[in-house]
């Protein structure tokens, strides 16, 4: 049985009530970056940009990783 990571990043702006451009502007990412990480599956991620994620989203790297196991 093998496992992904999951990046939580669209259910936790629908929570927070943030616009994918309002993170963009406030972490300093492409906003092109940010939909990818929104609507994509995640191959790699700098560990610079999961920091400015959850600092600006104040939430823990826990909240942000999900390990989802595939059948």
């Amino acid at each position: 049985m093998s496992s992904t990571i999951r990046l939580r990043l669209n259910e936790i702006l629908i929570e927070k009530q943030m616009s994918r451009r309002q993170l963009a502007k406030q972490t300093s990412l492409r906003p092109n970056t940010v939909n990818d990480l929104c609507t994509q599956p995640i191959q790699r991620l700098h560990i610079s940009t999961l920091s400015a994620l959850c600092d600006t989203l104040h939430v823990s790297i826990q909240d942000l990783l999900v390990l989802e196991m595939n059948n």
